[in-house]
């Protein structure tokens, strides 16, 4: 294996010498961010000026961030302090061996009602010999007062079992203020048990009224009307669970697992220089294919800078071989996401890295064995994502680059960091261009971006993209998930001599989901004959008690405030109408709380026919992480 610094040398004169060719006329001239041209002399420039862009991207004004009670956000205050109450309910309920005998008086008000948090009618939703679900029929009616709190609790837990290994959460994400003391919040509540061989969970809406008569004085519920009711059960069978945990059992040969990828980013960016590029944001992807054509799925997955990337080969037996170095892919450039891809009809799984100078085209051989064949340098910003699609119908694969934002070389001033921030928050317009390379074979790639109308809305900070025909017109189109506001449906069309020319209609077909977009996915959802969308973005408490708040952005107008509520409201699943059209159902579905979604994946997980949805979520890992993402 090369020496990193000669690797790093080697892959930079190669992205130098190896451009991607310019369809225009005039070979010199390149599109700039604004629209207009640039020489060649101002993109090498650019080329010897973007090598690792170290600072910090994609973040925002640090008054964001300033503590509530510095603001005086008396509802943040109040969010405290319930949060406070809370936890000790959490600990009531994990830690008494009867709930019945609990002391509870730290958090009801001596005029509490208390009403049953278990509703009285319920309906079985799915059933099989491993999984059930039962949800209330709504609205929850519940007339009838119980003892107390304690009562409630007690009723609402029964079908977990007796036992002190409860798992408690409550989360509040609306609250309302008056000035008489009173409250009210919305809280999502989950209590889990492993009882033998049955992972029993119970989620619910809780809308709760509280007593709060001062700053310094806990709140104290007077009242709990419960929204919601879902009671899941999950049976081991002869050992065999829904899902089962095989990390350990699948790597127990792979020497350096523990030292490579269970250790955080904080202990490698401490080992590692900053010129090898090791970013902290943990923006690495995975690539699945088969690498070596025995018909078992391998996996490629993507690294920081200084460390190198991975192919695990996959053995019938369920044992892997770390064939990173046998391969030839083991770089140690940051990587950002990888994409097996036949690109030249040899039916094998090539393969295409995206890393922060640009990509990597490497060729199979059949075996498993790749050769690097090009590298495209991409001066303005790092790319981000990739994906694939024959978008002209000739044969052969073409390539999305999704970017995120611009390097520091490419932004006006050079220096001027505010301009790698998005701008404005919730509805940026200043990130990367993305691309659409042609194939045009022999491993000949052309940028095709603006000929075909792609460049159009070309200025988001995008974290996805996929390709489908969801017009079902025989081609396909494309959608691509932004981060920091709006997303594009590109529509793909024909001009009257026939030439492809894509077409932005994500606000007319209602697909525009102007949030924190991460991931995209397509799949006929509701068994219509075509395809539906979702799409990941970001669900956040604290984003959903804030943005409702008269003091937030004051003299905003109505536009832009209801551009912050959406960016908290979580993920998006779009209706396919069969005209065109979609219709917004993620509350309704009950698909948009999937927390912070950095991927999400249509998959008939139970076999069933039917369509369910995976979710991955969370940011980076840290020992006292709070599960809050």
């Amino acid at each position: 294996m090369k020496p990193t610094s000669q690797l790093s040398t080697t892959l930079l004169l190669s992205f130098i010498l190896l451009g991607c060719k310019d369809p225009s006329s005039n070979k010199n001239l390149m599109p700039s961010k604004k629209g207009e041209t640039k020489s060649k002399e101002s993109i090498n420039k650019i080329t010897n000026a973007a090598t690792l862009p170290f600072k910090p991207i994609g973040l925002f004004d640090e008054t964001l961030h300033a503590e509530p009670e510095a603001n005086s956000w008396k509802v943040e205050k109040f969010n405290e302090l319930t949060n406070e109450q809370f936890k000790k309910l959490e600990k009531a309920i994990v830690s008494s061996s009867n709930i019945l005998n609990a002391e509870l008086n730290f958090i009801v008000s001596n005029n509490f009602t208390p009403y049953p948090l278990t509703p009285k009618e319920t309906v079985e939703i799915y059933s099989d010999e491993k999984l059930r679900i039962i949800k209330a029929i709504e609205p929850i009616k519940n007339d009838q007062k119980v003892s107390g709190l304690n009562t409630m609790l007690n009723e609402l837990i029964s079908p977990l079992g007796k036992t002190t290994k409860f798992k408690t959460k409550f989360k509040t994400f609306n609250v309302s203020l008056n000035k008489n003391g009173q409250a009210k919040s919305i809280v999502l509540v989950d209590i889990s048990n492993q009882k033998d061989n049955e992972l029993i969970s119970i989620k619910s809406e809780w809308t709760c009224y509280w007593e709060w008569l001062s700053e310094s004085t806990s709140p104290k519920l007077k009242l709990i009307n419960p929204v919601n009711y879902q009671l899941s059960s999950s049976k081991t069978i002869n050992k065999q669970s829904l899902f089962s945990d095989c990390t350990k059992s699948v790597f127990n040969n792979f020497k350096d697992f523990e030292n490579q990828f269970n250790r955080g980013i904080d202990y490698w960016a401490s080992r590692i220089e900053n010129r090898y590029g090791i970013g902290l944001a943990g923006w690495h992807g995975l690539a699945i294919g088969d690498a070596n054509g025995d018909g078992i799925d391998d996996i490629y997955i993507c690294e920081p800078g200084g460390l190198p990337n991975k192919l695990f080969i996959s053995k019938k037996n369920g044992q892997i071989i770390d064939a990173s170095s046998l391969s030839g892919t083991d770089f140690r450039i940051q990587s950002q996401s990888a994409i097996f891809i036949d690109f030249d009809n040899d039916n094998d799984q090539d393969l295409i890295i995206a890393t922060t100078i640009g990509l990597i085209f490497m060729e199979n051989d059949g075996n498993g064995n790749y050769s690097k064949k090009r590298a495209e340098l991409i001066p303005e910003s790092a790319p981000m994502c990739l994906s694939a699609s024959d978008y002209d119908n000739d044969g052969d694969l073409d390539i999305f680059v999704g970017c995120y934002s611009l390097r520091r070389s490419s932004m006006e001033g050079n220096d001027s960091a505010i301009l790698a921030r998005p701008i404005p928050y919730h509805d940026a317009n200043n990130g990367g261009r993305n691309l659409l390379l042609r194939n045009d074979q022999n491993w000949n790639f052309t940028n095709i971006t603006v000929d075909v109308g792609l460049d159009k809305n070309n200025r988001r900070f995008t974290l996805a993209s996929s390709w489908a025909d969801y017009d079902m017109d025989g081609d396909q189109d494309l959608y691509v998930a932004n981060d920091y506001g709006r997303n594009n449906l590109y529509r793909n069309d024909s001009d009257k001599n026939g030439k492809v020319i894509f077409v932005d209609v994500a606000a007319e077909t209602g697909v525009e989901d102007m949030s924190a977009g991460m991931s995209v996915s397509w799949a006929d959802a509701d068994l219509d004959g075509d395809l539906d969308l979702y799409v990941s973005n970001m669900w956040s408490s604290a984003g959903n008690r804030i943005a409702y708040q008269r003091q937030f952005m004051k003299g905003a107008d109505e536009e832009s405030l209801e551009g912050f509520r959406r960016h908290a409201r979580g993920n998006s699943l779009f209706i396919n109408l069969g005209n065109g059209a979609f219709k917004d159902s993620s509350l309704q579905s009950g698909a948009s709380m999937g927390r912070w979604s950095w991927g999400s994946r249509f998959a008939d997980i139970n076999n069933d026919g039917l369509q369910d949805i995976l979710v991955s979520n969370g940011f980076i890992t840290q020992p006292e992480d709070s599960g809050d993402l």
